[in-house]
Formats: structure tokens, C-alpha cells, sequence
């Protein structure tokens, strides 16, 4: 079984946080204090993470969460990059297999 991994620099532009954000999610994660999965390292002790176990955060945290609507932006603009966010996240994981599928048949 082929398994698929995300790499940090991935994470990074999926969850669309910094560094230090997913530093901090690490840490909590490994203290227990978080469900965000736990990464893994390849030989040359590069952090790794399954891909799927990001894909199941990312759902179960998208059904925890509703869209804050801020005062400033109107609900319009933030419906475009709420849209945007989303987009860019399914590009990241069509690009390790995962996501929708494209073609014929495909949802």
C-alpha cells in the first residue's frame, strides 16, 4: 500500500498558517493536548505527516468551525477568499492524490 505524505512546507500553504502556528500545534500535539496529527520522520529526520490523517483534521475541524464574519469585510469578499482558502487547500491535496478527482465519473 502506497502511502501518501505532506511535507511541512505543504502544511503550511494548506492550513494557510506560519510556522511557528504549526510549531505550536506540533508541540500541543504531542504533549496531548490537540488532536492535529502527529508527524513522523523520514531517515534523514525530515518531519513528515500522513496525508490522510491531515485530510480527516482538516474535515472534522471545517465541521467544528463556521466562518467568522468580521465587520470590516462585507459577507461578499469574504465568500470570494473563503472560497479562495478552499481552492488553494484542494490544489495541495490533488497534488498528493487526494481531494477531488477529475474526469469522468469523478466528484
Amino acid at each position: 500500500m502506497d502511502q501518501r505524505v505532506l511535507l511541512i512546507e505543504d502544511l503550511i500553504a494548506l492550513l494557510r498558517v506560519s510556522r511557528p502556528t504549526l510549531d505550536r500545534w506540533i508541540r500541543e500535539a504531542r504533549e496531548g493536548k490537540s488532536d492535529f496529527p502527529i508527524p513522523f520522520s523520514e531517515p534523514r529526520r525530515r518531519m513528515l505527516w500522513d496525508a490522510y490523517a491531515v485530510e480527516h483534521w482538516i474535515a472534522h475541524r471545517n465541521q467544528a468551525t463556521l466562518p467568522v464574519v468580521s465587520p470590516i469585510k462585507s459577507e461578499k469578499r469574504q465568500a470570494r477568499e473563503y472560497i479562495e482558502r478552499q481552492e488553494q487547500a484542494l490544489k495541495v491535496l490533488e497534488r498528493h492524490g487526494l481531494g477531488r478527482k477529475s474526469g469522468k465519473g469523478g466528484k
